[in-house]
């Protein structure tokens, strides 16, 4: 009879009942053969009990585990970063990313480099806690900190120590950031400072009329084309996104930063025209694939930046990063269109109606005030010439009524 048909399972993992015997016994997997490849398991069986097969299979595991972090005890910080956090990290996410949180990681490495993981203490931690937060935004240094919190957990998954003391510290709570945007009026002033006789300012206007007429992410109208515009149904397919080192070194993807990012953005007729105009524009000085360009390459975020920059001064109004067209655009459709959140999560590429309404909630006040406006006179008011009820309950204020 096979080992299979002789024995029974027990409410234990990896624990089971030999049917002949009445004993019980254990198995476990203990890691990979590094030679071999082959998977290395531990077999005991002959305790009376599940309760002390189960006992013997967890010491047998916490060996293994003891023994693997004895292995590495020596190993610093800095080492462990290198030789396993690093390289797993960058080939778990898009090269966008690993070059902006790079730096972060380097700095980690410089700060705690030398300590072992287990020897780095609380108050190590919670001076780099509050040194971040006096040094930086409390967003920026929640994600330095936030990394520093991952690298640590996989140090003790990996048994280089026995708790992860980032968690006892407690992490930085993320704040709401203040996003400026302007309003409609503020926006006729600045187009009314570029001159589309000049070819950079001609484009400097088309970029700043489409991200506040469209709400595109910033990397995914630099990655615009004209092949993405139909003129005839007056849409635009957002499919794809930009990831931009400089203007020769560009890669144009096909992955949005979300699902809901792949979409169809309908425009007016205005900045259909705008586009034709402009693409006439373009086609005089060569070929030109994206919108957005002047060189025939796509635009860099700094660039757009200072054109923003630039033009809001000269406007008089307050300048804004280039996501703050974004947030222009979402302005405009609930302050002046009345747009619902519906409306505005589709238009926008939200994932989520909740981010909608936790990112612009606070661009619905006007609307509350003009509902609440609404409201007034749609009622018809009457009272009653007398009470029709028999409330006898205050008979201090009855006294006093009589007197």
């Amino acid at each position: 009879m096979s080992v299979e048909r002789a024995t029974r399972t027990t409410k234990y993992v990896g624990v089971y009942q030999d049917l002949k015997t009445k004993k019980y016994g254990y198995r476990v997997k203990l890691g990979t053969d590094r030679i071999t490849g082959k998977t290395i398991q531990e077999h005991r069986r002959g305790y009376r009990t599940a309760g002390e097969a189960n006992e013997a299979r967890t010491a047998a595991l916490k060996k293994k585990h003891d023994l693997g972090a004895l292995s590495n005890a020596n190993m610093t910080y800095s080492d462990f970063m290198d030789r396993y956090y690093i390289p797993e990290y960058r080939n778990g996410v898009e090269s966008s990313t690993w070059r902006s949180r790079e730096g972060v990681l380097t700095e980690l490495q410089s700060r705690f480099g030398k300590k072992k993981p287990r020897d780095i203490t609380s108050l190590d931690i919670l001076d780099y806690k509050n040194e971040l937060l006096e040094k930086h935004s409390q967003n920026y240094a929640r994600l330095k900190f936030g990394m520093f919190s991952r690298s640590m957990k996989q140090a003790k998954k990996h048994g280089l120590l026995k708790e992860n003391l980032v968690e006892i510290v407690g992490g930085i709570p993320k704040q709401k950031p203040e996003v400026n945007f302007w309003v409609k009026d503020e926006f006729e002033r600045v187009i009314q400072t570029f001159s589309i006789e000049d070819f950079y300012e001609h484009m400097s206007f088309v970029m700043v009329w489409l991200y506040y007429m469209t709400g595109m992410r910033v990397n995914e109208a630099t990655a615009l084309w004209y092949e993405d515009i139909d003129f005839e149904s007056k849409q635009i397919r957002v499919w794809h996104n930009l990831d931009f080192i400089n203007g020769k070194n560009w890669k144009r993807k096909t992955k949005m930063k979300t699902d809901a990012g792949r979409r169809i953005i309908s425009i007016d007729d205005d900045t259909i025209r705008i586009l034709k105009e402009w693409k006439s524009k373009q086609e005089k000085y060569g070929k030109f694939d994206f919108v957005i360009s002047y060189t025939g390459e796509p635009l860099g975020k700094s660039t757009i930046g200072r054109i923003i920059k630039r033009h809001a001064k000269l406007a008089g109004v307050k300048e804004i990063q280039p996501k703050g067209l974004r947030h222009s655009h979402a302005s405009l459709l609930i302050n002046e269109l009345k747009a619902n959140p519906l409306a505005v999560q589709k238009r926008l590429g939200h994932s989520d109606i909740q981010i909608t309404l936790g990112v612009y909630s606070h661009l619905y006040p006007t609307i509350d005030r003009e509902v609440a406006d609404q409201l007034g006179g749609k009622i018809n008011i009457k009272t009653a010439d007398k009470s029709l009820t028999n409330f006898n309950g205050n008979q201090s204020y009855q006294k006093e009524k009589q007197d």
